[in-house]
């Protein structure tokens, strides 16, 4: 058993060894979390037809958990794996994969759009405290200052500063429960993807979710809307594209750059959310939201260059 722990610490030590040269990893890292944050992104506005057409919100949730969940048993074979199906960590996962969802959805019913993304997404901040506070070291000041951007721009983007502020104690409370629930599903992922591998882990994680949605679905009786032939290629959509290949994307991803860093690459979705509402539904872009654009993605490079500079220092 001990010569087991030291070959996973050694294989531990040999990745973070590699992410810390700035190897093609930890850009591929960011790459994988960038497409995910694009294919969220495309998701919503498939999704925001889908609840025009009369498909519940939790309805699509539990199809789209349910979907992710047969999908990477199949494209995985996780059934194969040596370690056993869930543990404590798993289980809290999927809870938070199922509980973002529903969060959010409240926060949104309840609050303007605007402000239940911005408290939704101060979670890169949260992961940055928590990772401070585990290692009891301060976090590089260019990790602050990515933060800081990448939430300025994620406020901006959002359209806070022009939105009609909505405030609600329910919505506000279930919005930052999202936070929350985002910050946990990042920091429970990077806990486990090294054991189960990220395939391993978002199978997991949607067999939970799936469990949730189902026993909540029971109790709202069969989601007719959801088997409509004109809804199917949606929700075969969102349960794959929207959420299949992201959640592994950037599971797969914080394995390569960190939690802290994965969580703040996160924001472009809404950055890329507005760019595609412009292109595909009409909507304008204002100046403001474009500046909020350049924030997120300067946030984002800022960091694959830190992590350059940090391997360049190494081999040095």
């Amino acid at each position: 058993m001990n010569h087991f722990i030291s070959l996973l610490q050694l294989g531990r030590l040999k990745r973070l060894t590699f992410r810390n040269l700035g190897q093609p990893s930890s850009k591929l890292g960011f790459l994988a979390i960038a497409i995910a944050a694009t294919l969220w992104a495309i998701a919503a506005i498939v999704a925001s037809g889908l609840f025009q057409a009369g498909v519940g919100p939790f309805e699509l949730a539990l199809s789209r958990a349910m979907i992710a969940a047969v999908g990477l048993a199949v494209v995985g074979q996780v059934w194969r794996s040596p370690h056993r199906l869930l543990d404590g960590r798993i289980l809290l996962l999927g809870l938070s994969l199922a509980l973002v969802t529903a969060s959010y959805y409240v926060a949104i019913d309840r609050l303007s759009v605007a402000v239940a993304i911005v408290i939704q997404y101060t979670a890169p901040a949260i992961v940055v405290v928590i990772k401070a506070l585990n290692t009891r070291q301060l976090p590089a000041p260019m990790t602050v200052i990515a933060v800081v951007a990448a939430l300025s721009g994620v406020a901006f983007v959002s359209g806070l500063g022009t939105s009609q502020l909505q405030l609600d104690g329910l919505g506000l409370i279930a919005a930052g429960l999202s936070a929350i629930f985002f910050t946990s599903y990042t920091l429970f992922s990077e806990a486990v993807v090294d054991t189960y591998g990220a395939t391993g882990v978002m199978f997991r994680g949607f067999i939970v979710s799936s469990l949730f949605w189902l026993a909540f679905q029971v109790t709202q009786g069969f989601p007719t809307a959801v088997f409509l032939p004109a809804n199917l290629p949606g929700i075969v959509f969102v349960g794959i594209g929207g959420t299949l290949v992201p959640f592994s994307l950037l599971c797969w991803g914080i394995q390569q750059v960190r939690a802290e860093r994965g969580a703040i690459a996160a924001t472009l979705e809404p950055v890329f959310a507005a760019v595609l509402a412009w292109i595909w539904l009409g909507q304008t872009l204002s100046v403001l939201q474009m500046v909020g654009g350049g924030l997120v993605l300067a946030a984002v490079v800022s960091l694959q260059l830190q992590q350059a500079w940090n391997g360049a220092k190494i081999k040095s």
